[in-house]
């Protein structure tokens, strides 16, 4: 998880090594390359593998306690190696001549490395972190080299790398399959640019790549979205970090960046030396030179933010769905389990749950039928950063409590419509009593309904004026009988909602994106893809969205289905972010709805994604390492 949500964060790993080090890079300044510690600001820097030989590329294991390199150290050839974070315990993990290189780790162990490197027709391969599982990743072809940079991303399922055209001598990144099935995927195609030296935030969700403009020698770095590759945004570094970047890695909380580059202030620059390492926040701001030895320094490295002590807190907020668990500390039926169970049953993940239910809706509580989204979305900020609730009632909020070890984030799940709740508060109310700060590093959706959900279960009927329920639909009635039908001929329809509460009109449009008097209809609104804005939040960097529904079609409310005719909403998408991360999870037991949560590949799914900061590929992976209760 991110170092903002742990208990126990290293200030400068400290801790571990008692170097006060939070990156590692190379630097020559010895009289050969050799594998350096530093911390952030640029202090206690010391050298780790002191030997003999020219120690190259470290890459730092996702428990941070070894460096993975590579070396001469064994002549004729340069190998992978391995070593303990404070330089002791080195292991020698490949054989042989030519040059095994640039040594990227994953979160699942496995390594990715270049051979043979400077060659010509290079190509990526895997090793495990024990010696095994040698294998080719990359099929580079005649006139082709996969010889610039590389990094892993989605668990270690892929790598993204660069390769060379030797035809137009130009550098493209491509991504694969890392167990080199399947066709490499080209994810840059720029006229007149290499793009090159590719690294992958630790949360598994940014991508960081020089951009080398031929035309101009010009350097900048992108990034870019691993979810559809498509550049955020374009740093160019300020003087005199501006010439010829070697290396990049995202800081340890994937909120900056450690770059070396040839600095031009230096005099008597030769090739590839007298690199020196900056930091730079992710927005281009705030660069900061950490070496200045007129020495190689370069090819730095973040370690990440670890996982320690009983781990970092997660709010789970459950919903007002008619027949599940009131919370998650108890299962559905058929055979489901639950949230605490799960956790119970797995005591090393680094989750501390905390768990809030909401007041529940419906015609058995009619002393709710006034209460609003945004009521509920106040009891979810009064959770998180404290002060008062919907019934002005004060607390101390998750972020405010010394117990959680001055955590600044929580990882957020929600359920039925405390997703949605979830979701006004990340939109509208993130921050309101933390200075705008960004307090939910993972939100997941569990069986979230869309804006225009129906059912009389849902919409509320003449029998159950139910005010937030009838929210989701701009106030109207929905039938599943009808779902053929415009909303406006679905019957019976409900009570004025303007007898609920003043301004529901006005409330009503906001949320909804458009005037309450059209219907679902998509002609008849002038901008379907404006669907729900005021609870469809365009997510802020560092945030992850995953939205969890059921298979099938046989529960409207929770299914993934496109149904755009229809009183239950337009489609999936429109009514989650933009940027959400869609997963469908099969095989939820009868009542779709209210075992969904309880379902052991939805609560896998959610508790991965939460410890690895992004969505398993699937069901089966997602539960592997996992003990399932009894």
């Amino acid at each position: 998880m991110k170092k903002e949500r742990l208990w126990i964060v290293f200030a400068g790993l400290f801790l571990i090594c008692g170097c006060g080090a939070n990156l590692v890079f190379v630097s020559d300044r010895d009289g050969r390359d050799q594998i350096y510690s530093m911390a952030a600001n640029g202090f206690n820097q010391r050298n780790l593998s002191n030997s003999s030989s020219h120690d190259h590329f470290p890459d730092i294991s996702p428990g941070a306690d070894k460096i993975v390199f590579s070396s001469f150290r064994n002549p004729p050839g340069e190998n992978i190696y391995l070593m303990d974070l404070d330089g002791q315990t080195v292991q020698q993990l490949t054989t042989g001549t030519g040059q095994r290189t640039r040594p990227r780790w994953a979160p699942n162990g496995l390594i990715a490395f270049a051979y043979p490197s400077y060659t010509g027709n290079a190509r990526i391969w895997t090793i495990r972190s024990d010696g095994s599982g040698l294998a080719a990743a990359s099929s580079p072809g005649p006139d082709e080299s996969d010889d610039n940079g590389h990094d892993l991303y989605d668990a270690g399922r892929m790598i993204v790398f660069s390769r060379l055209d030797g035809t137009t001598q130009r550098r493209d990144l491509y991504a694969v399959k890392s167990d080199g099935t399947g066709t490499p995927r080209r994810i840059t195609n720029t006229p007149d640019v290499s793009e090159v030296l590719p690294v992958v935030s630790h949360d598994g969700r940014l991508l960081a790549y020089r951009a080398f403009y031929h035309a101009t020698g010009r350097d900048a770095i992108r990034i870019a979205s691993t979810g559809n590759w498509a550049p955020v945004r374009e740093i160019t570094l300020q003087p005199p970090a501006d010439i010829n970047i070697s290396g990049l890695s995202f800081r340890g909380d994937d909120q900056g960046l450690f770059v070396s580059v040839q600095a031009s202030d230096i005099q008597d620059m030769n090739v590839g030396k007298r690199q020196e390492i900056f930091s730079v926040g992710i927005d281009g701001q705030n660069q900061q030179r950490l070496t200045s030895n007129e020495r190689g320094d370069t090819s730095p490295v973040a370690i990440a933010a670890t996982r320690q002590g009983e781990g970092g807190p997660v709010l789970f907020v459950h919903g007002h769905a008619n027949g599940a668990a009131p919370t998650w500390q108890q299962p559905g039926s058929a055979g489901t389990t639950s949230i605490q169970a799960s956790l119970e049953a797995n005591p090393a993940l680094p989750i501390r749950p905390v768990y809030l239910s909401l007041p529940v809706h419906g015609i058995d509580h009619p002393e709710h039928f006034g209460r609003s989204i945004a009521d509920d979305a106040t009891d979810i900020l009064a959770a998180i950063e404290g002060g008062n609730d919907s019934n002005n009632q004060p607390h101390t909020g998750i972020l405010n409590d010394p117990a959680y070890g001055g955590a600044t984030k929580v990882a957020l799940v929600g359920y039925s419509q405390g997703a949605i709740s979830s979701r006004y508060y990340i939109k509208n109310l993130m921050g309101s009593r933390k200075n705008g700060a960004v307090t939910v590093s993972e939100f997941i959706a569990l069986a979230a309904p869309t804006h225009g959900a129906g059912g009389t279960f849902s919409c509320g009927n003449e029998n159950e004026p139910d005010r937030s329920t009838r929210e989701l639909c701009g106030g109207r009635t929905a039938s599943l009988v009808s779902q053929a039908l415009p909303c406006g001929s679905c019957a019976p329809g409900p009570p004025p909602f303007s007898t609920n509460a003043a301004g529901d009109a006005a409330f009503l449009n906001d949320l909804n994106g458009h005037d309450t008097s059209l219907n679902c209809n998509e002609s008849n609104i002038p901008s379907p893809d404006l669907e729900a804005p005021k609870s469809r939040p365009d997510l802020p960097d560092g945030v992850l969205y995953v939205n969890l529904y059921a298979a099938g079609n046989d529960d409207l409310i929770v299914g993934g289905q496109t149904q755009s005719l229809d009183c239950l909403g337009r489609r999936l998408a429109r009514n989650h972010a933009p940027n959400a991360v869609n997963r469908e999870i099969t095989g939820t037991p009868i009542n779709v709805h209210s075992n969904f949560p309880h379902h052991w590949p939805t609560i896998c799914v959610t508790l991965k994604t939460i410890v690895n900061r992004q969505a398993p590929a699937g069901e089966t992976d997602a539960c592997q390492g996992l003990t399932r209760p009894q």
